[in-house]
């Protein structure tokens, strides 16, 4: 494999990578350890991105229908990371620790 195919291959896999769809939890996940931060900012996460689903503003959202606890079943929503940026734009955080998992999804 000669360098130009090398480079080819890691052109494409950027490119799946950024356009990977993963749940709003997922992407917090990746960005912080504290257990704590990682549920606030997610359940805050969800509400800034209902309204954004409803106007449209997010574009096409991948849903699909899973188990939410053991015997509940309903949507769940996957979001690329361009996606989960301007959900984050839109959150306004007041505590420190929650504005830097803020600062690291809007540069994730």
């Amino acid at each position: 494999m000669n360098a130009k195919a090398r480079t080819a291959r890691r052109v494409v896999k950027a490119r799946r990578a950024a356009n990977a769809k993963r749940s709003l939890s997922t992407h917090v996940a990746k960005v912080t350890a504290d257990r704590a931060a990682r549920k606030a900012v997610t359940a805050a996460l969800r509400k800034n991105a209902k309204g954004l689903r409803e106007t449209g503003q997010l574009g096409k959202v991948q849903t699909r229908v899973c188990y939410v606890t053991a015997s509940v079943t309903g949507p769940n929503y996957r979001y690329n990371a361009a996606q989960v940026a301007r959900i984050a734009a839109a959150y306004r955080p007041r505590k420190a620790e929650y504005k830097a998992v803020r600062e690291l999804l809007l540069s994730h």
